[in-house]
């Protein structure tokens, strides 16, 4: 039976206060959507939006919220809304909070945690996505909440846990192309296991790795989104209970897993490396100076003249993909960056290309290709996959999360050796290749990596090696650490 309870409050509009905190209502309404699949029980789930929003309506229910929740386990609080600072306390802005007196008609920061914490739940996480609020009649408020306050409620609290969507001074962004906000749109991504970063073999996902994962895609989007350059820095709160679990996702992804296995591995990715000429780029032109030295200016300029065949293999690979997996516009984010990396995200991969001037030669470049972010291997074994990438990757690429000790690992095989197995190691104990009877491949393992290599135009057999290969050796690499983990 699930034992999670969830209290998600979408303060959008006010009477006065400010302008509108956009998409926050739909988005906490799409996540009210996406929790009983996250291991929470529908009628201990509160949503708070549109009228319910003022700060009698938050007040009693939060009054109100022990009762609500029963003998859950677990809270998961999520505020969407805007807010101020006054002398060292944070104010959450409710949708009847008045200028002429603010500090009265908001919902201080210190009485919504302390509320919270009045429920018998041993873990509670509070998610503030909170725009700062100015009021320019009041000179003497900050707008924003307090950094400092909220540290020290949250270091005090021994079960609450907090996570901001920005830093003090910032803002929270939105998308309007994606029409969500950026920090709630991937925090949708994480309970809906579109995403699976920091989600560990089980399915469970904790609070720190939450953060990790929102640290992580947050400012990425947001470079997408704006050409300006913009700071979004979300913030963990509370780092000692970190460990609390916010979602159970073991049926959304599926559990053991070896290829997927994020306790272990930094992510897996399909790769093709192929060698070009500068001269062969789009916007190389005869007036140009070919680069003569791997620097900061030959990189800068590669990737300017690379711009149009970035664009031009993204738009090719995009056609592909809407009509073979059939997926709506609005599932496919489409950039092509202007630092030399183009990608195509969907709900089962990401696809990224990328050129870079040779360190070997200058007047050459290397083009990457990588798929990655896969939702699983029966979606790499479907023949729509076969006929979008089947012809594009040669590498299979396994990166740990921490370094292995591949003296150790050759050790290991050596002492009890499989059957069809021979093994290699160079004179430092760096890296090892392993031969496996029946493939033609060369799989290699370094402190940082497993690669599996082998002829370019069927990735399933590649993914059919490494398989074969974890079940013979087993699982390698350390799990990751609780938290600061990629």
């Amino acid at each position: 039976m699930a034992d999670r309870a969830a209290l998600l409050i979408a303060v959008e509009t006010f009477f006065e206060a400010g302008p509108i905190v956009p998409y926050a209502a739909a988005d906490c309404a799409e996540l009210m959507r996406a929790l009983p699949a996250a291991g929470y029980a529908p009628a201990r789930c509160t949503l708070l939006a549109a009228h319910r929003t003022t700060k009698a309506v938050i007040e009693a229910t939060l009054k109100r919220l022990p009762k609500l929740i029963g003998d859950a386990q677990s809270l998961l609080v999520l505020v969407a809304s805007r807010g101020f600072s006054a002398k060292g306390k944070g104010y959450i802005a409710c949708a009847d909070t008045i200028v002429p007196d603010p500090l009265e008609t908001a919902l201080p920061v210190a009485d919504l945690l302390a509320a919270v914490s009045k429920v018998k739940a041993k873990e509670i996480a509070v998610l503030f996505d909170i725009d700062p609020l100015a009021l320019a009649e009041h000179k003497s408020l900050l707008p924003g909440l307090d950094a400092d306050e909220l540290a020290a409620l949250f270091d005090a609290s021994p079960k609450c846990v907090g996570l901001t969507a920005c830093d003090d001074g910032e803002r929270s962004f939105e998308t309007a192309a994606q029409r969500h906000g950026i920090w709630r749109m991937h925090l949708l991504e994480a309970f809906t296991g579109k995403a699976r970063g920091g989600v560990s073999k089980d399915g469970t996902l904790t609070a720190a790795a939450l953060h990790t994962f929102l640290a992580d895609a947050v400012p990425r989007t947001l470079r997408r989104a704006y050409d300006a350059p913009h700071d979004q820095t979300p913030t963990l709160y509370g780092e000692a209970n970190g460990a609390a679990t916010v979602a159970d996702l073991g049926k959304l992804i599926g559990s053991g897993n070896d290829l997927l296995d994020t306790t272990r591995m930094k992510r897996v990715v399909f790769r093709a490396d192929a060698p070009g000429q500068v001269r062969d780029l789009s916007g190389y032109r005869k007036s140009h100076t070919i680069p003569d030295r791997p620097n900061d200016w030959a990189r800068k300029y590669v990737n300017r003249v690379a711009a149009g065949d970035i664009k031009a293999d993204l738009d090719n690979t995009f056609d592909m993909v809407r009509e073979e997996f059939g997926y709506k516009r609005k599932d496919l984010d489409v950039s092509a960056e202007r630092d030399g990396v183009g990608f195509i995200r969907t709900p089962d991969f990401e696809y990224t290309v990328s050129v870079e001037v040779s360190t070997d030669d200058p007047a050459e470049v290397v083009w990457r290709r990588e798929l990655g972010r896969l939702s699983g291997p029966d979606f790499v074994r479907s023949e729509s996959f076969r006929n979008v990438f089947g012809a594009r990757f040669n590498k299979l690429v396994f990166e740990f999360a921490s370094a292995v000790d591949v003296a150790e690992f050759v050790d290991r095989i050596e002492d009890a050796p499989p059957e069809g197995v021979k093994v290699s190691v160079a004179s430092d104990s760096g890296a090892a290749v392993i031969a496996l009877a029946g493939f033609a491949g060369r799989v290699s393992v370094t402190r940082d990596a497993v690669t599996i290599e082998g002829q370019t135009g069927n990735p399933s057999s590649l993914l059919e090696q490494f398989l074969a290969f974890v079940r013979k050796f087993g699982a390698l690499g350390e799990p990751k650490a609780l938290a600061g983990g990629g």
